[in-house]
């Protein structure tokens, strides 16, 4: 399976999935304009599109690929979420016209976002729950839900490659430095991400294993985390919830 990163608005990403078949689906599609010109461009036709959660930037491009395709299959949390066809569960296991994805119940940024787990191919589409070095805004849910939706992905495997919504990474990196003041700690990690930076134009995907050592909202018993946790004398929850509340405002 192939995964094509489709730019969206000023720093979203949309997926489309394929292989060397004409089928495709698409997940958190924001304009459709992009997204049609890369199937119409490789001759593929989009038979289903899967949505993490509710917010505009994640769901916009649905009507204009259901004009395009109007036999799609729209797999969404909700039925609020506009042309929903199927109404997905906390681990249902639904077949796309490529894989099969687990679905995660992962509340915090929003009380309806769920992820996209294809344990078979070893990838996570997370939305908008998990950054490269960062989480998601608490705009509905509380600290304590995305707290254990990020406890989630932080149980997969090591080797899952992580395809997140948006282009955070830098700023999160910063906040980082800046806030534990251990800048010395992540600078094999900025030279990495500036190395993707440089090569891709982007920082996604990422490794699960790479975050489990530097992302202290994702993991605080890495190495580094449980020095913060001393210095700070915090529990995992503590330490989250700090971070969390400083980004915020950073």
């Amino acid at each position: 399976m192939k995964v094509e990163i489709i730019n969206q608005l000023e720093d979203n990403y949309s997926f489309v999935l394929y292989n060397d078949t004409p089928n495709s689906c698409v997940i958190d599609p924001a304009d459709s304009t992009p997204i049609l010109n890369f199937v119409f461009e490789n001759n593929l036709t989009i038979e289903d599109i899967f949505i993490t959660h509710h917010h505009k930037d994640h769901t916009s491009g649905v009507k204009g690929i259901l004009n395009a395709f109007p036999e799609v299959n729209i797999h969404s949390p909700s039925a609020q979420i506009e042309n929903t066809r199927f109404i997905l569960r906390d681990q249902d296991e639904v077949n796309s016209c490529l894989n099969t994805f687990k679905i995660i119940k992962t509340p915090g940024h929003t009380l309806d976002h769920i992820i996209y787990y294809d344990e078979n191919n070893g990838v996570l589409f997370c939305g908008d729950t998990l950054f490269r070095l960062g989480c998601g805004r608490v705009f509905e849910g509380t600290l304590n839900e995305m707290f254990n939706s990020l406890k989630k992905i932080n149980e997969l495997d090591k080797n899952t490659i992580i395809y997140c919504g948006h282009e955070y990474t830098i700023s999160n990196l910063n906040f980082l430095e800046k806030t534990l003041k251990k800048e010395s700690a992540y600078l094999t990690v900025r030279n990495k991400i500036n190395d993707d930076l440089n090569n891709k134009g982007k920082s996604v995907p990422f490794l699960l294993e790479d975050e489990k050592q530097y992302n202290l909202f994702l993991n605080q018993n890495s190495k580094l985390g449980t020095i913060i946790k001393k210095e700070l004398g915090f529990t995992d929850f503590e330490l989250f919830a700090y971070l969390r509340k400083a980004k915020d405002s950073f």
